[in-house]
């Protein structure tokens, strides 16, 4: 037979279970939130996987920089502190966690991009001229793009990634 014996406040095993509870009907969501612009949207999803009539190769983003080592540790070091800081019944030390792993997030899809995501950018975007349309076949002046990292041109859609706590 075993005999468990407990020393602990009631009132604070109450508290590890709701703030447990808060941990397994919350997440942090870490990408393009509800905040996010329809432009930056539409831009995410063409770049996610490319766009072969306007020959813009897939480039995904979110995923494999969210699978980066360095980001992973990071963010997973944040959420073993929520659960620490859940069993020690401090909400506001939850939350704060919960708030440094989605920071880890996004400063890891920004470092991504930073890096350079493959392939690089064709000549015609970098320095613009006369392409012909493919579904129209009229031809179309592009606009040459400032600077030479995919993904990075007018910076919305880099700014525009973020990370929110949401819960049932």
């Amino acid at each position: 037979m075993i005999k468990l014996t407990s020393k602990e406040n009631i009132d604070k095993m109450k508290d590890r279970l709701q703030f447990l509870q808060y941990l397994a009907t919350h997440t942090v969501e870490v990408g393009l939130t509800s905040t996010a612009s329809e432009r930056s949207r539409t831009l995410l999803a063409i770049h996610e996987h490319g766009a072969p009539a306007m020959h813009i190769p897939a480039r995904p983003v979110v995923k494999p920089a969210l699978a980066q080592e360095s980001t992973r540790a990071e963010m997973s070091a944040a959420m073993l502190s929520a659960c620490a800081a859940a069993n020690d019944g401090d909400l506001s030390a939850v939350t704060s966690a919960l708030e440094d792993a989605g920071k880890a997030g996004v400063d890891g899809i920004h470092a991504y991009i930073d890096k350079g995501i493959p392939p690089p950018n064709s000549p015609i975007t970098l320095s613009g001229g006369w392409m012909r349309n493919p579904v129209s076949k009229k031809p179309v002046h592009i606009k040459g793009k400032s600077g030479t990292t995919p993904l990075v041109d007018t910076g919305q859609l880099y700014n525009d990634f973020d990370w929110e706590i949401t819960g049932k």
